[in-house]
């Protein structure tokens, strides 16, 4: 039961710091803001939902209401009107009132919610005695495929209809399709790492690299031009990303953006330096002294453990316990991805609230405050499209996905797409009006099909 203590106790500094977090959030605010029309008109008696507080607008079309649970989540609608969802911060210098201001579209123009439906979605490859293990969108809206029929296994060229152009036999068991920051494709296994490319109207699949060391390199760059590379390293148990920018020509490197959950890392290594300290304990004990003869075990009992080998070897197991629970539940690196979207390169710093954008030299120009990873189901993932011009934040409840875009220029959400036909679409991949993704059968969970569906 040593074990259920040490977990006990990092869920308890968990609880701690939850307790501390929210007691600096306990301070109440009142929220003034207005909600109108398009047009500017003032839009009366539209219900207005902060956090657990209601209201409704007078003549006027404004509201007051008082919250301490920041971030809040404002909800207003009315009846000719589509509802609006956004959420309130507290400014970085506090103060008792915060002014927001409301803009209601007519429903009629409604375009802030999609559902797709099932006339939308579309088979990208029917053919059901295929199992798809990836795929990779192409530009050409094509789509590379990493598929197994019966007992063999290929990558496949298919064309924007679905129709296989070409295909290559691979070895068994693939891991993944990954596409690296300079747009090549590579076949990744447990132990190996193919690059791939379409050649003459044919699939070539090159010499192998040890996969996780070069993985982990390729993984680690996330964007390149003639003048420059950027790259990120973690460091402290993962709870800090560092952003480096390398001139390619001198060789010269400077540390662009730092990102850090310090109390996280404080917590792990706590944890750790605790879990260490009694397995250096358990391996240098000095075991018990053998028995007197006189009381030692009859031969004829039957070969059995003594206590002492029986504690140890319980203590050996919890060790182990708490050294997967450590390396498998606790150890999530902090998420602060960098993209490149349209003319810039943005850092989503979700640990800060903030985005921060860079140009792709690596030069700091502007940040803005983001918000979007505090509505309910936030999955911890953002998507681009292929064209490197949207961004989509990911969330999922009860297995139903929803994408909110998220507009690059200021981090405010915008379109709210739902995808209701399948529930659980993995590796999702957006190009043009279409978002991909592999479904699992589910009277056959042995079997993966693509679909697309429309975005609006």
């Amino acid at each position: 039961m040593k074990h259920l203590y040490h977990i006990r106790i990092i869920g308890l500094i968990l609880f701690c710091g939850c307790i501390i977090n929210t007691g600096l959030s306990q301070v109440e605010a009142t929220v003034k803001g207005k909600v109108i029309s398009e047009s500017g008109t003032p839009i009366k008696n539209a219900s207005v939902k902060l956090g657990n507080s209601d209201a409704r607008t007078n003549l006027n079309g404004f509201f007051i209401a008082k919250t301490t649970d920041f971030p809040a989540k404002l909800t207003v609608t009315h009846t000719l009107y589509s509802e609006y969802s956004d959420m309130v911060l507290l400014p970085e210098k506090w103060r008792d009132t915060i002014h927001v201001l409301v803009v209601l579209t007519v429903k009629a123009k409604e375009l802030d919610e999609v559902t797709i439906s099932a006339e939308q979605i579309f088979w990208v490859y029917p053919r059901k005695q295929a199992n798809v293990l990836d795929f990779i969108l192409q530009p050409d809206d094509g789509i590379l495929l990493c598929c197994s029929d019966e007992k063999n296994y290929y990558v496949r060229n298919l064309d924007p209809q679905g129709e296989k152009i070409n295909e290559t036999p691979i070895r068994r068991h693939p891991r993944k399709l990954y596409k690296d920051f300079t747009e090549t494709v590579h076949l990744v296994y447990a132990d190996s790492i193919y690059e791939t490319a379409i050649i003459n109207n044919s699939i070539g699949v090159f010499h192998p690299g040890e996969s996780r060391r070069l993985l982990n390199l390729l993984e680690t760059c996330v964007y390149k031009d003639q003048q420059i590379l950027i790259k990120y390293e973690y460091s402290n148990q993962d709870q800090r990303i560092e952003y480096t920018a390398i001139n390619i020509q001198n060789r010269k490197s400077r540390v662009i953006y730092v990102g850090e959950d310090r109390a996280r890392d404080r917590q792990l290594e706590e944890y750790a330096r605790e879990t260490q300290n009694a397995e250096d304990k358990l391996f240098h004990t000095v075991p018990p002294p053998p028995p007197p003869a006189s009381t030692a075990p009859n031969p004829r009992d039957g070969l059995k453990d003594s206590p002492g080998d029986f504690g140890i070897l319980k203590e050996a197991r919890d060790r182990w316990n708490n050294k997967k629970f450590y390396e498998l539940v606790l150890i999530k690196p902090t998420y602060i991805p960098m993209f490149e979207l349209n003319d810039s390169l943005i850092i989503f710093d979700h640990l800060n609230d903030s985005a921060v954008v860079f140009t792709k030299s690596g030069i700091r120009v502007r940040s803005f405050p983001i918000y979007y990873h505090y509505f309910p189901g936030w999955k911890n993932e953002l998507i681009t499209n292929l064209e490197k011009t949207k961004l989509y934040a990911r969330y999922q409840r009860e297995g139903l996905t929803v994408l909110r875009e998220i507009n690059p220029t200021n981090g405010k959400t915008e379109h709210i797409i739902k995808l209701e036909k399948h529930v659980f679409p993995e590796h999702l991949q957006i190009h043009g009006d279409f978002i991909y993704y592999i479904y699992k059968d589910y009277l056959d969970q042995s079997m993966h099909y693509i679909f697309k569906q429309h975005l609006e």
